[in-house]
């Protein structure tokens, strides 16, 4: 699968670079406009409509384009648009995954395992750590019945591309869907736990524990990554990358009060570990699309 890289194309690459920059060193801390919402869009929308010209992958353009919504809905630090943002970044990690599975299906070069299974270790670890940190009071009111709550929606997040997969080859299959199949039994009983469980700890926020949903995408994302090849290297990075940021805007968003200190320096945080993140990921694919 090829890709070509003309002079628009790098035109569309410099103006999404200039108006990352520009957003973090001018916008970031400035307070919410529609100028501002341009800017931050710019980021990823030129680098969408960059690679829609060089010819990407269809999965690559989904993500770029459901994250360049995101930051549009983002940027205007609105309580009642937030969902649409995660939803959009939803997608876009959808589609992440569903590259880096496909990278790593047709790609064989997975020696040596060992580091990737370190990789996956840590991640899995800080974000053991994370959870309980994020948590903790509601932990310590309701610990089986928040702890729940929350570990069956993350786990319905990590496990949503089971549930798209089974929903695809089910439209497209000529035989009649088995309900009774273990691995479509499963998934919805662990759905439906998740919904009755959200619902009944609904006062822990429903949007905090829809934000446990997206939680499990992302994880799910950035352990799929480390078993890119390794020419995609920048990917695996980004993936981790990615996921900090997200992190750290969650506990900005959910977590620390509005005149904590700490807020000076979660705004930079989030914004270019999450740059650096995209253009990472961006460039270990092409690297991985372009050997194939």
């Amino acid at each position: 699968m090829g890709m070509e890289f003309g002079p628009v194309f790098w035109a569309l690459a410099a103006l999404s670079a200039v108006a990352a920059v520009t957003y973090g060193l001018y916008f970031l801390n400035r307070p919410s406009s529609f100028l501002r919402a341009i800017v931050k869009t710019i980021f990823m929308g030129a680098l969408t409509a960059a690679f829609v010209i060089a010819g990407a992958p269809f999965p690559l353009l989904v993500a770029l384009a459901a994250a360049a919504a995101g930051d549009f809905w983002l940027a205007f630090d609105k309580p009642a648009i937030l969902p649409l943002g995660i939803l959009s970044f939803l997608l876009a990690q959808l589609a992440y995954l569903a590259i880096f599975f496909g990278l790593w299906m047709f790609s064989g070069d997975n020696a040596p395992r060992w580091p990737r299974y370190v990789a996956m270790i840590a991640i899995a670890a800080a974000l053991v750590v994370y959870l309980l940190w994020f948590w903790r009071d509601e932990l310590k009111s309701r610990p089986i019945s928040g702890g729940l709550a929350v570990l069956t929606l993350f786990l319905t997040g990590a496990l949503l591309p089971w549930f798209i997969l089974i929903a695809i080859s089910a439209s497209t299959s000529d035989e009649p869907l088995a309900w009774t199949a273990p691995q479509i039994v499963g998934p919805l009983v662990l759905l439906v736990v998740a919904l009755v469980l959200g619902w009944l700890r609904r006062e822990m926020r429903a949007i905090k524990l829809g934000g446990m949903v997206y939680g499990g995408a992302i994880t799910a994302m950035a352990l799929q990554a480390m078993w890119l090849p390794w020419m995609g290297w920048p990917a695996m990075l980004g993936a981790v990358l990615f996921l900090t940021s997200d992190f750290v805007l969650s506990a900005e968003l959910f977590r620390l009060a509005p005149d904590s200190p700490a807020r000076r320096l979660t705004a930079p945080i989030v914004w270019w570990t999450y740059a650096g993140a995209q253009a990472l990921i961006v460039t270990g694919v092409v690297l991985v699309v372009l050997q194939s």
